[in-house]
């Protein structure tokens, strides 16, 4: 199979095209992004190299996917390309729309001509609205959506465009809702879950304002990549969207998982409180249920301590730092 990763280059990409390449499987491997892959992801695939294609293309030109596809006969795609939204994280709302609305029509408009009929696309766990509207329980794929902000409106927007592919034209789409994401090159409005790892795995110190104490679900680029690599595979799935996501965790959990592999870590945290005087931390849903993906895939994210050291040693390899041993 050849399968096109838009937003290659991206944090969640290149995860995905990495763990592609190491398929058997899989032919070719493509990727399109406006930004050519990082020095260090093109040393990581070294062993692959052969199978791996380039190509600078904006998701928003429909042209730039169809030629992609026709040169290198592309079966299925996989769709990273977005553009995180938030009041803390400020981005031109017009690019963003046409990224995370025309750039998803796009992508779908193009396997369709193309003949590709096994999709599988980025939805988000925004599209659930906050925890306190879930009470104390794991919010799961059949709970009613809430979206409430232009970024989790779009993402559910692309949900109902697979719907509408699906049933028009017999196509076979898959949604991810992950949580919050973290890795090497991680942007979001949750940036000190990637940045905490990556300063430490190069001797940088990471300090923050709040406490630490407040808690999220995470998942991890690889744990991403690895699911992604299974749907991409699999003719059809048996649900519509998958969330991905691990248990509840904590900023100074997450500290405690590094200081395992880099015992003097400097990682400070502050007194202001990051959650309410109800002890709740509103946002964002931080009790996500896995059980569908574990049960239709068998799929499950690895342990932190797991993730955080390939994390490690992605951001000592980008350094030109020798990898740590678990």
């Amino acid at each position: 199979m050849n399968i096109l990763v838009t937003g290659g280059s991206g944090m969640f990409g290149r995860k995905t095209v990495m763990y592609l390449l190491k398929d058997r499987d899989v032919k070719n491997v493509v990727s399109l992004d406006l930004m050519p892959p990082s020095a260090w992801f093109m040393k990581a695939i070294e062993k692959d190299a052969k199978k791996f294609h380039f190509v600078r293309g904006n998701v928003t030109e429909i042209e730039d996917i169809l030629n992609a596809m026709k040169k290198y006969d592309i079966d299925r795609i996989i769709n990273w390309a977005f553009i995180m939204i938030a009041a803390s994280f400020p981005t031109d709302p017009r690019l963003a729309v046409k990224v995370n609305v025309m750039g998803v029509s796009n992508a779908f408009e193009a396997a369709k001509i193309m003949g590709a009929k096994r999709v599988v696309y980025a939805s988000s766990e925004t599209v659930y609205g906050p925890q306190a509207m879930y009470g104390e329980r794991p919010v799961t794929e059949q709970d009613q959506t809430n979206p409430q902000h232009s970024y989790a409106v779009c993402k559910k927007l692309a949900e109902i465009l697979a719907d509408n592919y699906t049933e028009q034209f017999g196509m076979s789409f898959t949604g991810v809702r992950p949580t919050i994401g973290y890795g090497l090159g991680s942007r979001s409005p949750a940036q000190y879950w990637g940045d905490m790892v990556t300063n430490c795995a190069v001797g940088k110190p990471f300090s923050m304002e709040g406490d630490g104490k407040e808690l999220a679900s995470l998942v991890s680029a690889d744990d991403l990549a690895e699911f992604t690599r299974i749907l991409i595979k699999a003719k059809s799935s048996p649900h519509p969207v998958y969330n991905v996501g691990g248990p509840p965790v904590s900023p100074r959990d997450l500290a405690a998982a590094i200081k395992k592999y880099i015992p003097d870590a400097k990682i400070t945290f502050g007194k202001k409180p990051s959650v309410g005087p109800d002890g709740k931390l509103g946002g964002l849903p931080w009790l996500v249920s896995d059980k569908l993906a574990k049960k239709d895939f068998g799929f499950t994210c690895m342990p932190l301590e797991k993730a955080v050291l390939i994390h490690i040693n992605d951001a000592r390899l980008e350094a030109g730092l020798k990898p740590i041993k678990g």
